[in-house]
């Protein structure tokens, strides 16, 4: 009777285990809630907020005149009314274009009259409307052809209070790349800033451990395409130190799975459908 007790008690115990870790996978809105709203607009952060998302997501590419701005592709074609590419364009060309429109004819299902004239927004905007809202991960794109972009995010954080020590201890801001030699040329100018070395689509088997060791040494998140997970892989990362997440999971199952793997985060399109999840495990 006693061991069957104690067995009872150790799956309750593993249970237990297992659901606080199910609670503590937190949800990184990818570009804001871009399955409602057009990527990258106040209207699609705003939303990933307010479904409770606890990170927004973002990328950032320089303009013509050096300014960081929330984009992702390298020309404006698709999600504006312009064309051509962000490099050759102002910041001030770029404040004229419609940034919303679009997603209303793309998604005739999910349109609101409100998402027209909505506009393209700087790094400095995001950071001062949501760091007292979620946290913020932003991705550097193609910093390694792009001189001054790490000391321009470098300027941006302080600019905008990002590297006090309460924020960097709360992780309030964590940097991405796929780029590591300007990962580490940021935590230069920050050591105590969080990093995240993203790991391209078929490469997560190439990394050897002395590379992952490497790794750790400027990045403590690490984030991986979902398709390239395993439980065993996800073990390997989480037992050298890592924060791990998984990109870009927008299917209910396959969001399961990478809760069964225990990945410790998600970047998906749809955080109100990974929330839904994440509170009936």
């Amino acid at each position: 009777m006693k061991k069957i007790l104690v067995l009872a008690s150790i799956i309750g115990l593993i249970v237990t285990i297992q659901a606080q870790e199910a609670d503590s996978i937190f949800t990184i809105a990818h570009r804001g809630d871009s399955y409602y709203a057009p990527e990258h607009t106040f209207a699609a952060f705003d939303l990933g907020v307010k479904r409770k998302a606890e990170v927004i997501e973002l990328d950032v590419r320089f303009t013509k005149d050096r300014k960081l701005v929330a984009f992702h592709d390298k020309t404006i074609d698709r999600t504006t009314n312009g064309k051509g590419y962000i490099k050759d364009k102002t910041l001030k060309q770029l404040k004229k274009l419609d940034a919303g429109s679009w997603f209303n004819k793309a998604y005739p299902t999910r349109t609101s009259k409100s998402f027209k004239g909505e506009k393209l927004r700087t790094l400095d905007e995001i950071l001062a409307r949501y760091k007292d809202k979620a946290k913020i991960y932003v991705e550097m794109k193609n910093p390694e052809t792009n001189p001054g972009m790490v000391e321009e995010m470098y300027r941006s954080l302080k600019r905008n209070g990002m590297l006090s020590s309460t924020r960097l201890k709360r992780e309030n801001i964590v940097i991405e790349s796929f780029n590591e030699s300007s990962l580490k040329k940021l935590k230069t100018l920050a050591p105590k800033l969080s990093m995240l070395y993203l790991v391209y689509s078929g490469d997560l088997d190439k990394l050897s451990d002395s590379k992952i060791t490497s790794i750790r040494k400027y990045a403590n998140h690490i984030a991986f395409d979902y398709r390239d997970v395993s439980a065993h892989k996800v073990s390997r990362f989480k037992k050298k130190g890592f924060i791990v997440s998984t990109y870009t999971v927008d299917k209910k199952a396959d969001m399961i799975r990478m809760h069964q793997y225990g990945v410790n985060g998600i970047f998906t399109n749809r955080p109100s459908l990974h929330l839904k999840v994440r509170n009936t495990k």
